[in-house]
């Protein structure tokens, strides 16, 4: 298994020497062997663990016996452990019990790898998660993004699953060979959840039934999906960038819409309408087709409500999109915002304000053609003075536009540019110590540029 895990970590790029790796520990026979694993290969990949456990609190004493579980065996190795738990928060109307719990449990491990200075977050999946989730996709009813499973690695790198290709046998065999114990969680049992009676009923029929090596099949679906459907979600940003230079309010013509190719065309619209929603909202095929009717519709001022309280209009020949501002989810539109977030790299930053999210990472060698578009950058790292932040216009703000020798007031560009006055304060910029270095579907600073002799490449891109 060691062997499968070190070529997992290699292949996916999940490790990098000199990082610190948060292991999520729920004191189950998977998380127990990937904290095991890593604790072996630690010092030949060059990182150093420490380890996070939620108790949901949902199985009473049995969850209270899993954290001091993990707890002694945090102590045992030496591993430093944070904990967490459920709060008071309430379920959401039209929230699955294992979506709440799955959010919540994702926000205490962001939570926990920023105290514990992280730059990873370790999980458990393996193959028979990932059969067992793109059949659970597609009994729920999917688009190809569901087919593609659980990806290796998530959120610009942050999250990774060393274990994805290890078998659930193969995971149990590790444990035994190294004596390793581990808990059981009782609620696997209860058939109540889907995903439990996928994995008890559905899977052992279909491989008695019809194909003894189903998992492998849908594995191998997932990881050809998982490629195709990066290659289309790019292909759908280079074509949203072309068609809507502001990623805060998208204007899109719906002439140039229709000349898309009708997955495309999807594709883009999911990219706009889960950009302007924020991650935790629940964004499906349904929604998408209820922009696309609107575009097709003869009412010049129609108009649509979507989840996260956006607000999709027909304006003649254009489809506008606005995030939140009549349910508070976003600013309204026209008022002025102040914000400011530092950069981590790798990191995501989010401005909720916006119904924004740029991820930032520095990329392993430089590419042949680092052509910025309206949606991503790429910057030299060395030529970027002091901190990193994602940040709204200030007064005084000045940009070097690339292929200038000198610099220009950035309120002046935005003027020059078009840009409409009541969204000229909600337009984000990424900026250093010195000067404002991009602006997302605007310019990029000659400073930062990316040139033949740069050494380390920043991609900045919004998702």
């Amino acid at each position: 298994m060691l062997v499968k895990v070190r070529k997992t970590i290699r292949a996916f790029r999940m490790l990098d020497p000199g990082e610190r790796v948060l292991v999520g520990v729920s004191g189950g026979a998977d998380s127990v062997a990937l904290l095991a694993a890593l604790h072996r290969l630690g010092p030949s990949l060059g990182v150093t663990l420490s380890a996070a456990h939620f108790n949901h609190g949902t199985r009473a004493a049995e969850s209270d016996r899993d954290e001091s579980f993990v707890r002694r065996l945090c102590e045992a190795s030496g591993i430093a452990l944070l904990t967490g738990s459920m709060g008071t928060e309430k379920r959401g109307a039209g929230l699955s019990v294992e979506d709440f719990l799955r959010r919540k449990r994702y926000a205490f491990f962001e939570s926990a790898r920023r105290q514990a200075g992280a730059d990873r977050i370790a999980l458990g999946h393996h193959r028979g998660d990932q059969a067992e989730t793109v059949l659970m996709h597609i009994i729920r009813g999917s688009g190809v993004s569901g087919l593609a499973g659980i990806p290796p690695v998530r959120d610009g790198g942050r999250i990774i699953r060393p274990l994805i290709d290890c078998s659930p046998g193969e995971i149990i065999e590790y444990c035994r060979q190294e004596g390793l114990s581990f808990v059981t969680d009782s609620s696997n049992a209860d058939e109540r959840f889907l995903r439990n009676r996928i994995r008890r009923v559905l899977l052992p029929d279909l491989e008695k039934r019809f194909n003894p090596a189903i998992v492998d099949s849908l594995c191998r679906l997932a990881d050809v999906v998982r490629q195709e459907d990066d290659c289309m979600r790019e292909e759908a940003r280079l074509a949203l960038g072309a068609l809507a230079p502001d990623p805060a309010a998208p204007v899109i013509p719906i002439g140039k819409l229709d000349a898309l190719h009708p997955a495309l065309k999807r594709r883009v619209i999911r990219e706009i309408v889960r950009g302007l929603a924020g991650p935790d909202r629940a964004v499906g095929l349904d929604h998408v087709r209820a922009v696309l009717d609107l575009a097709a519709g003869g009412d010049p001022g129609a108009s649509l409500d979507l989840p996260g309280g956006i607000l999709v209009r027909r304006v003649y020949g254009n489809l506008e999109f606005k995030g939140g501002g009549r349910r508070g989810g976003h600013a309204q539109e026209g008022t002025a915002l102040s914000f400011c977030q530092a950069v981590s790299i790798p990191g995501t930053v989010g401005i909720e304000t916006l119904g924004l999210r740029v991820r930032f990472r520095e990329l392993r060698r430089r590419p042949l053609r680092p052509e910025t578009t309206p949606r991503t950058a790429y910057l030299d790292l060395e030529r970027i003075d002091g901190p990193l932040v994602l940040r709204s216009p200030r007064p005084g703000d000045r940009i070097q536009p690339l292929g200038m020798k000198g610099t220009r007031k950035l309120s002046r560009l935005l003027i020059d540019e078009k840009v409409p006055r009541d969204r000229r304060n909600r337009l984000p910029v990424l900026a250093d110590g010195v000067s404002v270095l991009w602006v997302p579907g605007l310019r990029l600073s000659e400073r930062a540029r990316v040139t033949g002799g740069t050494r380390r490449v920043l991609k900045a891109e919004i998702i």
